[in-house]
């Protein structure tokens, strides 16, 4: 009779054994999810300039600079990863009818870019004429400068350069323009 028993109860082992080993006791169920990713922002918040004040013409040239109240922050939230470029450019500062040199006005290097993940690059290290066309400022190459950053420049980044000998008395105006491209 033990044995009777032993070879029911080894059996009764192997069964469930097998059982358990290919999943017939097993109840798997499967749900498939799926998500849609948008692309966001792709934008360059600017910053006020702080006024050159009044000048008073020399009988020298002389440099004047002002500085930008706050940083730039650009966001590329666009999720394609192409990278991108920060071009600047400014209009001849004019008086009415009458207008300072081409090249009056300069902008310093880009102090410092903070953010998180692979940063953009600095594009220039000395200071540009942005009066006389485009000029690059910073860029992100294919892979970087997704997500958001501050652009800060240093104090006293813009100048400008007034000459008696080609300056009228009156109230000049220019115009800085910036761009962001969807381009490496």
């Amino acid at each position: 009779m033990n044995f009777k028993k032993n070879m029911i109860f080894i059996t009764l082992v192997t069964v469930f054994s097998l059982l358990f080993a290919t999943g017939a006791l097993a109840d798997t169920k499967t749900n498939d999810i799926s998500i849609t990713v948008q692309s966001g922002e792709f934008t360059v918040t600017t910053s006020n300039i702080n006024p050159f004040g009044e000048i008073t013409l020399k009988e020298t040239a002389e440099t004047y600079t002002t500085s930008f109240a706050n940083a730039f922050t650009i966001k590329d939230l666009r999720g394609t990863q192409e990278g991108w470029r920060l071009d600047v450019e400014a209009s001849q500062f004019t008086s009415g009818t009458h207008a300072l040199p081409v090249g009056s006005l300069s902008l310093a290097p880009i102090e410092s870019i903070t953010g998180s993940g692979p940063l953009p690059t600095i594009s220039t290290t000395e200071n540009v004429i942005i009066d006389n066309g485009k000029v690059e400022i910073a860029k992100a190459e294919a892979g970087k400068g997704m997500g958001m950053f501050e652009l800060t420049f240093p104090n006293d980044a813009l100048s400008l350069v007034v000459d008696a000998t080609t300056a009228k008395v009156g109230t000049y105006e220019s115009t800085l323009s910036w761009t962001l491209v969807a381009a490496p």
